[in-house]
């Protein structure tokens, strides 16, 4: 089965609402290929899915497209093999979340979150060692691919293009994310034009050095360079 979770990650999300449409239906031993990009949003569901694909019998690939931040990347971790392309982001970082009431109700909140917190940490720690998971978590921790991988996140780095993310929950972040995204191909696009101007250079130098060997031979210079299809002075 091949599907695809983009967006923020609620129970509204059309996309995860599929997902679990799927997943009623498929074989207990059949592949699974789940491209996410999402910045994240329900703690639980993304548990609930993480949990959903570590419990299928079959070999499940997570694919990282854009981004798999906070509980899209708790998602990922259920798969047996993680892959993100070379120029994606993984985040993790603690539980969060708006709060209104009295001092007492606001520490039940806050006893709350570090509870749910404990539940984020055993999210990753079977691919990562706890103090590390603790420290990232802290730092609310953004990785590119190939620090994902030396962590340990993920096994697989992919070369191609990231595309960008939707979020209507964290449209600043979102914007932010796409915006550096593209920023980033630019830059790329640049250094692509830098190379191929690198690498005529290099052809000039090369048929400079051709044109000098052939001109120590008892030969008309200006009959090799017509010859040869170029013109230098010398």
């Amino acid at each position: 089965m091949k599907h695809k979770i983009k967006g923020d990650i609620t129970s509204w999300n059309s996309t995860i609402y599929d997902f679990n449409y799927k997943m009623r239906n498929v074989k207990e031993d059949e592949d699974i290929t789940l491209e996410v990009n999402s910045y994240g949003g329900d703690v639980f569901l993304g548990i609930d899915i993480m949990n959903t694909l570590r419990a299928h019998k079959g070999t499940v690939t997570v694919i990282v497209t854009g981004i798999a931040a906070s509980a899209c990347s708790i998602m990922a971790m259920g798969a047996d093999i993680v892959k993100m392309y070379s120029n994606t982001q993984l985040m993790i970082h603690h539980a969060w979340t708006y709060a209104a009431g009295n001092a007492k109700q606001l520490r039940k909140i806050a006893d709350d979150l570090e509870s749910i917190g404990e539940s984020v940490l055993a999210s990753y720690t079977h691919r990562v060692d706890e103090e590390t998971v603790k420290q990232l978590l802290d730092e609310e921790k953004y990785m590119s691919a190939k620090v994902a991988k030396e962590y340990g996140f993920i096994d697989e780095i992919i070369d191609g293009n990231a595309e960008e993310v939707e979020s209507e929950m964290f449209s600043n972040k979102a914007l932010e994310f796409n915006n550096a995204l593209a920023a980033t191909s630019s830059t790329v696009e640049d250094n692509k034009l830098l190379q191929k101007v690198s690498d005529l250079e290099n052809q000039v130098i090369q048929l400079q050095s051709q044109l000098n060997k052939s001109k120590e031979e008892p030969k008309q210079p200006q009959i090799a360079a017509k010859r040869k299809g170029f013109f230098f002075n010398t």
